[in-house]
């Protein structure tokens, strides 16, 4: 009865007792075949090596060059302007033309300075001749007082005998006042003539002065006249043109503007870290050159100066140097980059520059592993083919020491590298070149 129960109870399930089945049948094979699977022997996991190029440390002496940009600059730049008030008459050169000292360059309306310059010289004349009169009339005067000391004389001889002849009761009484009244206006025009002897250098020195104003004027109207044909201070050349022919000009207002070809300088800024050198250098009244191109024209230079004051937010001090080349200069504002020749140092390094890591930073071969070394840059250097080195200085860094040329991007310290090959260390030319 009991089986009968159950295997009614499976046919009524088998449906979905079957897949149940099945489904736990492969879930334990696959369990038992998982177990009995072969064990692969595990691999030790072995660090990448890098292969790399390396170059031997080789000291030597070199002459660093530091590589600058500068800008061509005209410290006796110009700005003409009229000293009249004028019409432009006629302009006699162009913006850009080489002009001579005293060409003339651009010439005024003249006329209203001329007419001027003919009243001052008319105020000139007529104070020489008031000086001439003068002298004249001192003269007379001189001849006119001894005639009035003669009268005094007389007058004072009548009026006596017209005292005695009145005493004698001869004479009235108005002619005795008649003799004295006479008397005392010859001594008046005595007096007034002395005074006039004795007042003719006050009248000279006036005059004189007078005359002093006068001819000031006069020089001052004919510098007018002068200026108004405006011409070249020195040789140079045109930088700006302002004015036109025709148009009118003020006093002080500007015409041109013209620099000296002949003192071109090229203003450059030399990093801080290198001014020691410098000014240690110009102490000892060495010369400092440098060299540079422009429009494929070289240019030679000489270290004149440095500048006095360092702008705010400047990291080194203008430098400015004198162009050497008498035929071609450039113009003013134009930029350039030059090649500035330091003192000869010891115990330097020559690197490719692909060896720099970072701005301060080579990494050296030990154990086929690096070892990261700080460094100081002094400057550059350009061999005896023309390549680019950089120039270095190391306490650490020893002779024949092998140095990373590889630029590997994740260079760290410890880092397992293999050489492909030991690259030579060129040495210095005769003549050095090359810089940053």
């Amino acid at each position: 009865m009991a089986e009968q129960t159950e295997q009614s109870f499976f046919h009524r399930h088998k449906r979905w007792m079957l897949p149940i089945l099945i489904i736990a049948g492969a879930v334990l094979i696959f369990i038992a075949l998982k177990a009995t699977k072969p064990t692969a022997p595990s691999q030790p996991i072995q660090e990448k090596v890098w292969t790399v190029k390396v170059v031997n440390a080789e000291f030597a002496s070199y002459s660093p060059q530091l590589s600058l940009y500068g800008r061509i600059e005209s410290p006796s730049s110009s700005t003409l302007s009229s000293s009249i008030n004028a019409y432009i008459e006629s302009r006699h050169t162009s913006e850009g033309q080489k002009v001579d000292a005293g060409e003339l360059l651009i010439q005024l309306d003249n006329r209203d300075a001329s007419l001027a310059l003919t009243q001052k010289q008319a105020d000139v004349d007529r104070i020489k001749a008031s000086i001439e009169a003068e002298k004249v009339r001192y003269q007379s005067n001189l001849k006119a007082l001894k005639i009035e000391k003669e009268l005094v004389s007389l007058t004072q001889r009548t009026l006596e005998r017209y005292q005695d002849l009145s005493s004698r009761k001869l004479a009235s009484q108005n002619q005795l006042d008649d003799a004295r009244r006479t008397k005392q206006q010859q001594a008046l025009s005595l007096n007034s003539r002395q005074q006039s002897i004795n007042d003719h250098p006050n009248q000279l020195a006036q005059l004189t002065a007078q005359l002093k104003q006068a001819t000031a004027q006069r020089d001052s109207a004919a510098l007018d006249v002068e200026r108004s044909q405006i011409t070249a201070p020195f040789t140079g050349r045109i930088a700006e043109i302002k004015v036109a022919t025709g148009e009118r000009v003020r006093s002080g207002d500007a015409l041109l503007t013209i620099y000296d070809l002949s003192s071109l300088e090229v203003r450059s800024q030399i990093p801080g870290r290198y001014l020691p050198q410098i000014h240690q250098q110009l102490d000892k009244g060495e010369e400092i050159t440098a060299t540079a191109s422009l429009d494929g024209q070289p240019l030679s230079l000489t270290l004149e100066r440095l500048a006095a004051a360092v702008n705010s937010g400047s990291a080194g001090v203008d430098a400015l140097f004198r162009i050497n080349s008498r035929d071609y200069r450039g113009e003013p504002g134009r930029a350039l980059s030059l090649d500035l020749t330091m003192p000869q140092q010891d115990n330097l390094l020559a690197l490719p520059p692909q060896a720099i890591f970072g701005t301060d930073r080579v990494y050296t071969l030990i154990d086929s592993r690096l070892q990261a070394s700080t460094i100081e840059r002094v400057g550059d250097f350009r061999d005896n083919q023309g390549q680019s080195k950089v120039l270095v200085r190391s306490s650490v860094i020893q002779a024949d020491d092998q140095i990373l040329v590889t630029q590997l991007p994740n260079a760290v310290t410890g880092l397992l590298v293999e050489v492909a090959a030991v690259q030579p260390v060129l040495k210095p030319a005769p003549t050095t070149a090359g810089a940053e």
